[in-house]
Protein backbone atom coordinates (compact mmCIF):
# COMPACT_ATOMS: atom_id res chain seq x y z
CA UNK A 1 0.00 0.00 0.00
CA UNK A 2 1.56 3.16 -1.31
CA UNK A 3 -0.44 5.67 0.19
CA UNK A 4 -0.94 6.77 4.12
CA UNK A 5 -4.50 6.18 5.04
CA UNK A 6 -6.07 8.50 7.66
CA UNK A 7 -9.59 7.98 9.79
CA UNK A 8 -11.87 8.78 12.80
CA UNK A 9 -13.68 6.51 14.50
CA UNK A 10 -16.60 7.55 16.72
CA UNK A 11 -20.12 6.51 18.08
CA UNK A 12 -22.19 6.45 20.47
CA UNK A 13 -23.04 10.29 20.53
CA UNK A 14 -26.47 10.15 21.53
CA UNK A 15 -27.21 13.36 21.14
CA UNK A 16 -30.65 14.15 22.94
CA UNK A 17 -29.83 12.04 26.40
CA UNK A 18 -29.41 14.88 28.76
CA UNK A 19 -26.53 14.74 31.53
CA UNK A 20 -27.86 13.09 34.50
CA UNK A 21 -26.50 11.89 38.11
CA UNK A 22 -27.37 15.72 39.43
CA UNK A 23 -29.70 16.05 42.20
CA UNK A 24 -29.99 19.71 41.15
CA UNK A 25 -29.17 21.70 37.96
CA UNK A 26 -27.59 25.19 38.72
CA UNK A 27 -28.81 27.57 36.78
CA UNK A 28 -25.46 29.20 35.72
CA UNK A 29 -24.25 25.87 34.75
CA UNK A 30 -27.76 24.87 32.55
CA UNK A 31 -26.42 25.41 28.94
CA UNK A 32 -23.22 24.41 29.55
CA UNK A 33 -24.75 20.36 30.30
CA UNK A 34 -27.22 21.00 27.71
CA UNK A 35 -25.36 21.28 25.29
CA UNK A 36 -22.37 19.26 26.01
CA UNK A 37 -23.34 16.24 23.71
CA UNK A 38 -23.72 18.39 21.14
CA UNK A 39 -20.13 20.28 21.56
CA UNK A 40 -18.24 16.97 22.22
CA UNK A 41 -19.43 15.80 18.77
CA UNK A 42 -19.32 18.23 16.68
CA UNK A 43 -15.50 17.97 17.61
CA UNK A 44 -15.16 15.05 15.71
CA UNK A 45 -16.21 16.63 12.72
CA UNK A 46 -14.06 19.18 13.80
CA UNK A 47 -10.86 17.03 13.68
CA UNK A 48 -12.31 15.49 10.33
CA UNK A 49 -12.03 18.77 8.72
CA UNK A 50 -8.69 19.94 10.22
CA UNK A 51 -6.82 16.68 9.77
CA UNK A 52 -8.10 16.34 6.34
CA UNK A 53 -9.12 12.64 6.72
CA UNK A 54 -10.51 10.20 4.23
CA UNK A 55 -13.53 9.30 5.96
CA UNK A 56 -15.51 8.75 9.01
CA UNK A 57 -16.31 5.77 10.63
CA UNK A 58 -19.68 5.67 13.03
CA UNK A 59 -20.29 2.80 14.38
CA UNK A 60 -24.26 3.60 16.07
CA UNK A 61 -26.33 4.95 18.80
CA UNK A 62 -25.95 8.72 17.20
CA UNK A 63 -29.32 9.42 18.21
CA UNK A 64 -32.87 7.67 18.50
CA UNK A 65 -33.63 8.18 15.24
CA UNK A 66 -37.29 6.87 15.67
CA UNK A 67 -37.63 9.85 18.81
CA UNK A 68 -35.27 12.26 18.20
CA UNK A 69 -35.29 15.90 18.64
CA UNK A 70 -35.57 18.27 15.51
CA UNK A 71 -32.04 19.66 16.88
CA UNK A 72 -30.22 16.30 16.44
CA UNK A 73 -31.51 16.10 12.82
CA UNK A 74 -30.17 18.88 11.98
CA UNK A 75 -27.65 18.89 13.51
CA UNK A 76 -26.53 15.58 11.62
CA UNK A 77 -27.43 17.13 8.44
CA UNK A 78 -25.17 20.30 8.84
CA UNK A 79 -22.42 17.98 10.21
CA UNK A 80 -22.87 15.70 7.38
CA UNK A 81 -23.34 18.58 4.84
CA UNK A 82 -19.73 20.32 6.08
CA UNK A 83 -17.50 17.19 5.60
CA UNK A 84 -19.46 16.62 1.83
CA UNK A 85 -18.21 19.83 0.88
CA UNK A 86 -14.38 18.34 1.64
CA UNK A 87 -15.55 15.55 0.15
CA UNK A 88 -14.75 13.20 3.35
CA UNK A 89 -17.18 10.29 3.18
CA UNK A 90 -19.12 9.04 5.99
CA UNK A 91 -19.37 5.21 6.88
CA UNK A 92 -22.25 4.97 9.25
CA UNK A 93 -23.54 1.33 10.62
CA UNK A 94 -26.44 1.55 13.01
CA UNK A 95 -27.03 0.72 16.60
CA UNK A 96 -29.40 -0.45 18.35
CA UNK A 97 -31.51 2.88 18.47
CA UNK A 98 -30.32 4.60 15.44
CA UNK A 99 -30.93 2.28 12.10
CA UNK A 100 -30.07 4.83 9.22
CA UNK A 101 -32.98 2.91 7.04
CA UNK A 102 -35.39 4.20 9.43
CA UNK A 103 -34.42 7.72 9.04
CA UNK A 104 -37.54 9.81 7.21
CA UNK A 105 -37.08 9.71 3.39
CA UNK A 106 -38.50 13.12 3.00
CA UNK A 107 -35.19 14.11 4.58
CA UNK A 108 -32.35 13.03 2.10
CA UNK A 109 -28.90 12.45 3.56
CA UNK A 110 -25.54 14.00 1.67
CA UNK A 111 -23.99 11.63 -0.99
CA UNK A 112 -20.95 11.21 1.32
CA UNK A 113 -22.99 9.54 3.52
CA UNK A 114 -22.84 5.57 3.09
CA UNK A 115 -25.40 3.40 5.97
CA UNK A 116 -25.42 -0.04 6.21
CA UNK A 117 -28.36 -2.68 6.99
CA UNK A 118 -28.28 -4.92 9.60
CA UNK A 119 -29.81 -7.89 7.83
CA UNK A 120 -26.21 -7.92 5.63
CA UNK A 121 -22.61 -7.39 5.48
CA UNK A 122 -21.44 -4.99 2.86
CA UNK A 123 -18.02 -4.37 1.41
CA UNK A 124 -17.30 -1.03 0.13
CA UNK A 125 -13.93 -0.56 -1.31
CA UNK A 126 -12.86 3.23 -0.18
CA UNK A 127 -11.00 5.07 -3.25
CA UNK A 128 -9.21 8.21 -3.30
CA UNK A 129 -7.99 9.54 -6.78
CA UNK A 130 -9.46 6.53 -8.26
CA UNK A 131 -7.34 4.34 -6.32
CA UNK A 132 -8.45 1.52 -4.19
CA UNK A 133 -6.59 2.38 -0.52
CA UNK A 134 -8.76 0.10 2.11
CA UNK A 135 -11.75 -2.07 2.46
CA UNK A 136 -14.70 -1.70 4.80
CA UNK A 137 -16.78 -4.52 5.68
CA UNK A 138 -20.09 -3.34 7.56
CA UNK A 139 -23.15 -3.95 8.98
CA UNK A 140 -25.66 -2.41 11.30
CA UNK A 141 -26.61 -3.80 14.77
CA UNK A 142 -28.11 -7.67 14.95
CA UNK A 143 -29.25 -8.98 18.41
CA UNK A 144 -28.49 -12.08 17.17
CA UNK A 145 -25.02 -12.04 15.65
CA UNK A 146 -22.68 -13.87 18.48
CA UNK A 147 -19.47 -13.53 16.52
CA UNK A 148 -17.62 -11.87 13.83
CA UNK A 149 -16.84 -14.62 11.71
CA UNK A 150 -18.97 -13.65 8.46
CA UNK A 151 -16.88 -10.57 8.12
CA UNK A 152 -14.53 -11.66 5.44
CA UNK A 153 -11.33 -10.07 4.24
CA UNK A 154 -9.81 -12.78 2.84
CA UNK A 155 -9.83 -11.90 -0.98
CA UNK A 156 -8.81 -8.43 -0.20
CA UNK A 157 -5.20 -7.45 -0.77
CA UNK A 158 -5.56 -4.21 1.06
CA UNK A 159 -5.92 -2.75 4.28
CA UNK A 160 -9.55 -4.19 5.32
CA UNK A 161 -11.85 -2.35 8.04
CA UNK A 162 -14.47 -4.61 9.93
CA UNK A 163 -17.36 -2.05 11.25
CA UNK A 164 -20.38 -3.08 13.60
CA UNK A 165 -21.92 -2.63 16.70
CA UNK A 166 -23.00 -5.20 19.77
CA UNK A 167 -21.58 -6.50 22.63
CA UNK A 168 -18.63 -8.32 21.27
CA UNK A 169 -14.92 -9.36 23.29
CA UNK A 170 -11.38 -10.04 22.10
CA UNK A 171 -12.58 -13.76 21.48
CA UNK A 172 -15.29 -12.46 19.15
CA UNK A 173 -12.25 -11.14 16.47
CA UNK A 174 -12.09 -14.11 14.31
CA UNK A 175 -13.20 -12.40 10.75
CA UNK A 176 -10.61 -13.47 8.50
CA UNK A 177 -8.22 -10.48 7.44
CA UNK A 178 -9.66 -7.74 9.09
CA UNK A 179 -7.03 -5.50 10.18
CA UNK A 180 -8.85 -3.51 12.14
CA UNK A 181 -12.40 -3.45 14.10
CA UNK A 182 -14.49 -0.19 14.33
CA UNK A 183 -17.26 -1.23 16.79
CA UNK A 184 -19.64 0.53 18.48
CA UNK A 185 -22.22 0.26 21.62
CA UNK A 186 -20.17 0.26 24.88
CA UNK A 187 -19.72 4.17 26.36
CA UNK A 188 -16.12 3.40 27.58
CA UNK A 189 -12.75 3.47 25.28
CA UNK A 190 -12.10 -0.02 25.53
CA UNK A 191 -9.30 -1.67 22.81
CA UNK A 192 -8.80 -5.86 22.34
CA UNK A 193 -5.38 -6.53 20.76
CA UNK A 194 -5.06 -9.50 18.80
CA UNK A 195 -2.60 -11.13 16.72
CA UNK A 196 -2.59 -9.25 13.63
CA UNK A 197 -5.54 -7.38 14.63
CA UNK A 198 -7.00 -5.19 16.92
CA UNK A 199 -10.82 -4.45 18.01
CA UNK A 200 -11.74 -0.81 19.27
CA UNK A 201 -14.27 0.79 21.01
CA UNK A 202 -14.15 4.74 21.01
CA UNK A 203 -16.24 4.99 23.59
CA UNK A 204 -18.74 8.05 23.73
CA UNK A 205 -17.95 11.43 23.37
CA UNK A 206 -19.54 12.71 25.71
CA UNK A 207 -19.92 10.43 29.51
CA UNK A 208 -23.56 11.10 31.02
CA UNK A 209 -23.43 9.56 34.39
CA UNK A 210 -21.78 9.38 37.56
CA UNK A 211 -20.98 5.87 36.35
CA UNK A 212 -18.77 6.85 33.15
CA UNK A 213 -15.93 8.61 34.82
CA UNK A 214 -12.74 10.22 33.81
CA UNK A 215 -12.35 11.68 30.10
CA UNK A 216 -14.38 10.59 26.70
CA UNK A 217 -13.68 11.12 23.51
CA UNK A 218 -12.86 9.36 19.86
CA UNK A 219 -10.28 8.17 18.27
CA UNK A 220 -7.83 9.22 15.16
CA UNK A 221 -6.44 6.47 13.39
CA UNK A 222 -3.40 6.37 10.90
CA UNK A 223 -1.87 3.70 8.58
CA UNK A 224 1.23 4.53 6.96
CA UNK A 225 2.56 3.18 3.91
CA UNK A 226 4.03 0.07 5.22
CA UNK A 227 0.13 -1.09 6.64
CA UNK A 228 1.02 0.07 10.13
CA UNK A 229 -1.37 1.29 11.83
CA UNK A 230 -1.29 3.93 15.18
CA UNK A 231 -4.59 4.94 17.12
CA UNK A 232 -4.68 7.90 19.01
CA UNK A 233 -7.18 8.92 21.60
CA UNK A 234 -9.13 12.42 21.26
CA UNK A 235 -10.24 13.72 23.94
CA UNK A 236 -13.84 15.93 23.41
CA UNK A 237 -15.98 15.93 26.62
CA UNK A 238 -17.16 19.24 27.91
CA UNK A 239 -17.96 17.81 31.30
CA UNK A 240 -16.62 15.18 33.09
CA UNK A 241 -17.50 13.08 35.80
CA UNK A 242 -14.33 12.60 38.76
CA UNK A 243 -15.88 11.19 42.17
CA UNK A 244 -13.01 11.88 44.77
CA UNK A 245 -12.41 9.24 48.10
CA UNK A 246 -10.77 11.07 50.69
CA UNK A 247 -9.87 9.48 53.89
CA UNK A 248 -9.86 11.22 57.02
CA UNK A 249 -9.42 11.38 60.61
CA UNK A 250 -12.53 11.05 62.33
CA UNK A 251 -11.67 14.08 65.11
CA UNK A 252 -10.36 16.00 61.87
CA UNK A 253 -11.42 19.71 62.40
CA UNK A 254 -13.46 21.33 59.25
CA UNK A 255 -10.42 24.50 59.27
CA UNK A 256 -8.26 21.11 58.29
CA UNK A 257 -10.69 19.06 55.65
CA UNK A 258 -11.20 22.45 53.95
CA UNK A 259 -7.82 22.89 53.11
CA UNK A 260 -7.15 19.51 52.19
CA UNK A 261 -10.55 19.37 49.96
CA UNK A 262 -9.62 23.24 48.37
CA UNK A 263 -6.32 21.50 47.41
CA UNK A 264 -7.71 18.82 45.71
CA UNK A 265 -10.31 20.62 43.91
CA UNK A 266 -7.38 23.13 42.40
CA UNK A 267 -5.94 19.74 41.09
CA UNK A 268 -8.84 18.67 39.79
CA UNK A 269 -9.28 22.03 37.57
CA UNK A 270 -5.76 21.61 36.68
CA UNK A 271 -5.77 18.45 35.08
CA UNK A 272 -8.78 19.00 33.00
CA UNK A 273 -8.96 23.16 32.30
CA UNK A 274 -10.98 22.63 29.59
CA UNK A 275 -13.72 20.53 30.97
CA UNK A 276 -16.78 21.41 33.48
CA UNK A 277 -15.79 18.73 36.66
CA UNK A 278 -18.57 16.81 38.50
CA UNK A 279 -17.36 15.34 41.67
CA UNK A 280 -19.35 13.06 44.43
CA UNK A 281 -16.93 13.22 47.31
CA UNK A 282 -16.85 10.17 49.08
CA UNK A 283 -14.96 10.48 52.77
CA UNK A 284 -13.63 7.53 54.06
CA UNK A 285 -13.59 7.84 58.03
CA UNK A 286 -10.72 6.27 60.31
CA UNK A 287 -10.19 6.38 64.05
CA UNK A 288 -12.47 6.49 67.01
CA UNK A 289 -15.56 6.99 65.61
CA UNK A 290 -17.13 10.70 65.94
CA UNK A 291 -20.86 11.23 65.17
CA UNK A 292 -20.59 14.54 64.56
CA UNK A 293 -19.58 13.91 60.96
CA UNK A 294 -22.81 11.84 60.09
CA UNK A 295 -25.02 14.55 60.58
CA UNK A 296 -26.59 15.56 57.56
CA UNK A 297 -26.34 19.21 58.43
CA UNK A 298 -22.39 18.40 58.71
CA UNK A 299 -22.23 17.25 54.90
CA UNK A 300 -25.04 19.60 53.40
CA UNK A 301 -23.00 22.24 54.97
CA UNK A 302 -19.43 21.13 53.28
CA UNK A 303 -21.79 20.58 50.06
CA UNK A 304 -22.73 24.00 49.70
CA UNK A 305 -19.13 25.40 50.90
CA UNK A 306 -17.48 23.08 47.97
CA UNK A 307 -19.95 24.62 45.69
CA UNK A 308 -19.76 28.23 46.43
CA UNK A 309 -15.99 28.14 46.69
CA UNK A 310 -15.18 26.08 43.48
CA UNK A 311 -18.57 25.75 41.64
CA UNK A 312 -19.06 29.31 40.35
CA UNK A 313 -16.63 30.13 37.89
CA UNK A 314 -15.91 29.56 33.90
CA UNK A 315 -13.45 26.36 35.29
CA UNK A 316 -15.86 25.29 37.77
CA UNK A 317 -15.74 22.16 39.77
CA UNK A 318 -19.20 21.38 40.86
CA UNK A 319 -20.09 18.75 43.52
CA UNK A 320 -23.16 16.49 43.61
CA UNK A 321 -22.92 15.40 46.28
CA UNK A 322 -20.75 14.47 49.77
CA UNK A 323 -21.24 11.05 51.23
CA UNK A 324 -19.53 9.91 54.48
CA UNK A 325 -18.88 6.30 54.30
CA UNK A 326 -19.84 4.03 57.30
CA UNK A 327 -16.92 2.57 59.24
CA UNK A 328 -15.61 -1.03 59.31
CA UNK A 329 -15.67 -0.74 63.15
CA UNK A 330 -18.00 0.95 66.04
CA UNK A 331 -16.72 1.08 69.58
CA UNK A 332 -17.10 -1.96 71.23
CA UNK A 333 -18.46 -0.64 74.30
CA UNK A 334 -21.53 0.77 72.31
CA UNK A 335 -23.47 -2.92 72.10
CA UNK A 336 -23.16 -3.03 75.44
CA UNK A 337 -24.75 0.06 76.89
CA UNK A 338 -28.48 -0.35 78.64
CA UNK A 339 -29.57 2.47 76.41
CA UNK A 340 -31.50 2.27 73.45
CA UNK A 341 -28.76 2.69 71.34
CA UNK A 342 -26.94 -0.11 73.01
CA UNK A 343 -30.23 -2.59 72.29
CA UNK A 344 -30.17 -1.11 68.45
CA UNK A 345 -26.68 -2.39 68.38
CA UNK A 346 -27.22 -5.79 69.50
CA UNK A 347 -30.02 -6.07 67.02
CA UNK A 348 -28.29 -5.24 64.32
CA UNK A 349 -25.01 -7.43 65.01
CA UNK A 350 -27.55 -10.47 65.49
CA UNK A 351 -28.62 -10.16 62.27
CA UNK A 352 -25.05 -9.40 61.05
CA UNK A 353 -23.09 -12.80 62.80
CA UNK A 354 -26.33 -14.77 61.68
CA UNK A 355 -27.42 -15.35 57.93
CA UNK A 356 -30.35 -17.74 59.07
CA UNK A 357 -32.38 -14.32 60.25
CA UNK A 358 -33.75 -13.28 56.96
CA UNK A 359 -34.64 -9.82 56.54
CA UNK A 360 -37.83 -10.39 55.59
CA UNK A 361 -39.48 -7.10 53.95
CA UNK A 362 -42.55 -8.65 53.04
CA UNK A 363 -44.66 -7.66 55.97
CA UNK A 364 -44.00 -3.63 54.54
CA UNK A 365 -45.33 -4.32 51.17
CA UNK A 366 -49.02 -3.89 50.67
CA UNK A 367 -51.33 -6.86 50.44
CA UNK A 368 -52.12 -6.07 46.83
CA UNK A 369 -48.89 -5.83 45.27
CA UNK A 370 -47.21 -8.95 47.03
CA UNK A 371 -48.53 -11.34 43.99
CA UNK A 372 -47.28 -9.29 41.30
CA UNK A 373 -43.69 -8.84 40.17
CA UNK A 374 -43.11 -5.34 42.31
CA UNK A 375 -43.33 -7.90 45.04
CA UNK A 376 -39.87 -9.03 44.24
CA UNK A 377 -38.34 -6.07 46.08
CA UNK A 378 -39.31 -7.93 49.27
CA UNK A 379 -36.69 -10.53 48.60
CA UNK A 380 -32.92 -9.21 49.56
CA UNK A 381 -29.55 -11.09 47.85
CA UNK A 382 -27.03 -12.28 50.11
CA UNK A 383 -24.70 -9.41 47.92
CA UNK A 384 -26.98 -6.77 49.45
CA UNK A 385 -27.37 -7.85 52.79
CA UNK A 386 -24.34 -6.47 54.22
CA UNK A 387 -24.29 -3.27 52.97
CA UNK A 388 -28.23 -2.88 53.88
CA UNK A 389 -27.06 -3.97 57.70
CA UNK A 390 -24.41 -1.83 57.61
CA UNK A 391 -26.54 1.52 56.64
CA UNK A 392 -29.47 0.93 58.71
CA UNK A 393 -27.04 0.45 61.90
CA UNK A 394 -25.82 3.88 60.53
CA UNK A 395 -29.58 5.51 60.08
CA UNK A 396 -29.54 4.13 64.11
CA UNK A 397 -26.48 6.44 65.09
CA UNK A 398 -27.14 9.39 63.39
CA UNK A 399 -30.55 9.24 65.56
CA UNK A 400 -29.51 7.97 68.66
CA UNK A 401 -25.88 8.56 69.49
CA UNK A 402 -26.01 11.87 68.86
CA UNK A 403 -25.07 12.72 72.48
CA UNK A 404 -21.42 11.23 71.87
CA UNK A 405 -20.74 14.38 70.48
CA UNK A 406 -16.41 14.66 70.37
CA UNK A 407 -14.93 18.32 69.97
CA UNK A 408 -13.35 19.55 67.31
CA UNK A 409 -9.16 19.48 67.80
CA UNK A 410 -7.20 22.05 66.37
CA UNK A 411 -5.90 20.61 62.77
CA UNK A 412 -2.01 21.09 63.62
CA UNK A 413 -2.95 17.92 66.32
CA UNK A 414 -4.01 15.47 63.55
CA UNK A 415 -2.51 13.91 60.99
CA UNK A 416 -5.02 13.72 57.98
CA UNK A 417 -4.22 11.42 54.89
CA UNK A 418 -5.88 11.76 51.65
CA UNK A 419 -6.19 8.70 49.55
CA UNK A 420 -7.71 9.46 46.08
CA UNK A 421 -9.80 6.90 44.01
Amino acid sequence: MADAIKFIHAADFHLDQPISGLTEFPAHLKTRLANAPYDAASKVFDLAVAERVDFVLLTGDLFDVESGSARAYAFLLSQFQRLAEKNIHIYWSGGESDFPDRWPSSVALPDNVITFSSSIIDEIEHRRDGERVCAIFASGFDSKRLSLNDFDGSESDIFNIGMTYGPFESGNLTGANIHYWALGGKHKSTTFEKSETIGVYPGTPQGRRPQETGAHGFKLCRVDGKGKLRVQTVESDLVRFIPQKVAISENVSVKALKESLTERAMKLVGDSPEQLVLTRWYLATEGEFNPRIRKSEWAAELLEWLRDEFGRGEQAVWSTDVKVEAPKNLPSNWYEEDTILGEYMRAVARYQSDDSLKLNLHQYIPQAVKGDTIGDIGFVSRESRDSILRKTGMVGIEYLAAHKEIAEISSNEIELGIEIE
